[in-house]
């Protein structure tokens, strides 16, 4: 969660903007993935049901990394990792972009592992690299990689626009920026992470489970946004797969500006069990615009309001999850990803299995089922916060 600590300057050298780089390269891969769904199932033939395949096979290589990325990490070094995932990620971006289906979802697979791994290498680094404040190094390529999260779908939509595919839209830029750091990361120090934290036995916990499952709801919420709104705007509202994409950009949008007002929200909202009550209802509420409204801009506005109700969800059951095991933080960053990775691979692929049965709008109604889910989880909690956290 936000300190003052992320007030403190981070000195900025070569070697922090080349991390930058490859945490904002990996997240335009990740959220532009729903902006090239649409266009993929068109030309690959298929239904929705078989593009969701893509979202889950990246989600396999969290859910790989979660379970044996700390000792792989642990066993070659940082380093190592970290131009592995890179490499990974540029040759599955390549494999996705094939004409032949089994390439595409073997690349889906690929930037999955890649992501993953960086996700677990890239913000334990930026910490070893400015121990006098690792919370704001950490927050600056997460705000980069908010900012080319909002760029990948504009990206997409711009591509398709201008009629050069999703393809152009989708890789030049993160394929550009990685193969331009893949010589100097090479160069570059990075530091191994330290000695194996204790055993979890060895220090005081909070239980797990009922955190997890909150951080599993608030991921899989997200995602289902990030990858079917785009096809909700074509399905609903008859949007061009050009401006699709676009305007499903506003989901992000809305999560980007409640992020860097994240300290002031949480400055105001202190008890996290509270604060996840206030961005369900802000979430539904901008949902049920999205879903009903009697035109694309009403539906827009919606959209942008899902998102802000939505941003701090994931931070704040993160958070909670690391928190569980204080003195093991590498093995319940690794069962956040675990999480995650379930998270992302299944909400968002049971939904459109769904909607190939009943359509997209009746599939939708998983999204606020799981918010109304979180939020009583969150209600039974806070209304027992006079005892200490259950973890529930």
């Amino acid at each position: 969660m936000p300190s003052s600590e992320t007030r403190k300057v981070v000195s900025r050298g070569y070697s922090t903007w080349l991390l930058y780089g490859t945490f904002g390269s990996m997240a335009f891969l990740l959220n532009g993935l729903g902006a090239v769904l649409a266009p993929l199932q068109k030309d690959l033939h298929v239904n929705r049901g078989d593009v969701a395949f893509y979202p889950s096979l990246f989600a396999a290589g969290l859910i790989v990394v979660g379970l044996a990325g700390g000792p792989f990490v642990g066993r070659i070094g940082r380093a190592p990792a970290l131009r592995l995932a890179i490499a990974t990620m540029m040759f599955g971006g390549l494999l996705i972009a094939a004409p032949a289906h089994i390439a595409t979802l073997l690349g889906a697979l690929l930037l999955g592992l890649g992501a993953a791994v960086m996700i677990q290498v890239v913000p334990a680094v930026l910490a070893a690299a400015h121990p006098k404040a690792p919370t704001a190094a950490i927050g600056e390529a997460n705000g980069l990689a908010s900012a080319a999260s909002i760029l990948a779908p504009l990206a997409v939509s711009a591509a398709l626009a201008a009629g050069f595919g999703w393809r152009v839209g989708y890789l030049v830029i993160p394929m550009v920026v990685l193969a331009a750091i893949t010589v100097p990361i090479w160069r570059i120090s990075i530091p191994d992470a330290p000695a194996a934290d204790e055993q979890i036995a060895s220090g005081p916990s909070a239980p797990m489970l009922g955190r997890w499952v909150d951080l599993l709801l608030s991921v899989s919420v997200e995602f289902c946004m990030i990858f079917w709104a785009a096809s909700a705007f074509i399905a609903w509202d008859q949007a061009s797969p050009s401006q699709a994409p676009a305007l499903a950009s506003l989901f992000l949008v809305g999560m980007a500006v409640a992020r860097v007002m994240s300290a002031r929200i949480i400055g105001r909202l202190p008890d996290p069990r509270i604060l996840v009550l206030v961005c369900a209802a802000v979430a539904a509420a901008g949902f049920a615009l999205f879903w009903a409204a009697p035109n694309v801009w009403l539906a827009a506005a919606g959209l942008l309001a899902t998102g802000l109700g939505i941003a701090l969800l994931y931070p704040t059951t993160i958070s909670r999850v690391i928190a569980a095991w204080p003195q093991a933080p590498d093995r319940s960053a690794a069962v956040a990803a675990l999480g995650s990775g379930i998270a992302i691979g299944g909400a968002p692929f049971l939904l459109a299995q769904i909607s190939d049965r009943t359509g997209l709008r009746t599939a939708f109604v998983i999204v606020p089922i799981l918010l109304l889910v979180l939020a009583v989880r969150a209600g039974r909690s806070a209304s027992s916060s006079v005892q200490p956290a259950s973890g529930r």
